[in-house]
């Protein structure tokens, strides 16, 4: 079932509501309200609220729906087998990498990846916000673009420390926003700072709905796993290599001037600043 929930305005709980069900379409129809409330931790009488925000009388109408209009898709079929594993298998927890690669894939445009690869290489300065776990795919990004030759500021984690940074902004620059779980005050400050130095903000984010995606100028979903869940970064670092690669594609003769330039500073200063194992 196709469901988009763009240009409603949700509260906060519905929000976590619509991103649960537009990730989990297919087992909607074996769940009940108190499973829903649960999933998203909401109350049991937000989610009965929530039916009426896609055109709905109560859930049965809902699950009808979705069982007129859904196919048993690859996903459903995984997931069975994930069901019959133990817990403590190291095999399945591969195999959950696995899924959230083909969750990412799924849902990538090739429009807004190519769109945020040209943003990259046209910007004067990357701006990199990453908070929390996604510290080190800021610390992997500042790493690869700096390779070719690009400018690339790193944001503080949070506060007011931000504004020291922000300040430089200008409209050629591109900030790098990775917004998982929800919008922060700090993301709704560099959206918000983005549209008004006329610059560009790329979201990097595993929610398919928040007011954050309308915000952005490009965004790219990957999934991490559920609210509740251990967040794995397998699929947001593969997205991430993936881009960078297309972005040092697009810039393909000041990547390789830098890579050989690179190797030839190292060749001169070895015996001073031989290479650690």
């Amino acid at each position: 079932m196709e469901l988009t929930f763009e240009n409603r305005k949700l509260s906060r709980g519905h929000q976590r509501i619509a991103d649960y069900i537009s990730k989990h379409m297919e087992d909607i129809p074996f769940m009940v309200e108190e499973d829903i409330a649960s999933a998203c931790d909401v109350s049991i009488s937000t989610v009965s609220r929530f039916w009426a925000e896609v055109n709905c009388k109560n859930l049965k109408e809902f699950k009808q729906k979705v069982k007129d209009e859904m196919l048993l898709s690859p996903s459903q079929k995984l997931q069975s087998a994930f069901s019959k594993m133990k817990e403590e298998d190291a095999a399945a927890s591969l195999l959950i990498g696995a899924d959230y690669l083909q969750q990412t894939a799924n849902r990538l445009s090739q429009e807004s990846f190519d769109q945020a690869a040209r943003l990259l290489r046209e910007a004067g300065t990357v701006y990199i916000y990453g908070p929390g776990s996604a510290e080190s795919l800021a610390a992997l990004t500042d790493f690869r673009l700096s390779r070719f030759g690009m400018r690339i500021t790193q944001l503080d984690r949070g506060g007011h420390e931000l504004f020291d940074h922000l300040v430089h902004v200008q409209p050629q620059d591109v900030i790098l926003i990775f917004g998982f779980v929800s919008e922060s005050p700090e993301l709704a400050v560099l959206l918000d700072y983005a549209r008004e130095t006329g610059s560009r903000a790329l979201l990097v984010t595993d929610l398919l709905v928040s007011p954050m995606l309308e915000k952005a100028t490009v965004t790219l979903y990957t999934a991490r796993g559920q609210l509740w869940e251990f967040h794995s970064m397998v699929a947001p670092i593969a997205l991430l290599e993936t881009l960078i690669v297309a972005v040092g594609k697009q810039m393909e003769e000041q990547a390789v001037a830098g890579s050989e330039a690179l190797h030839e500073l190292r060749r001169r200063y070895q015996k001073l600043l031989p290479k650690r194992v």
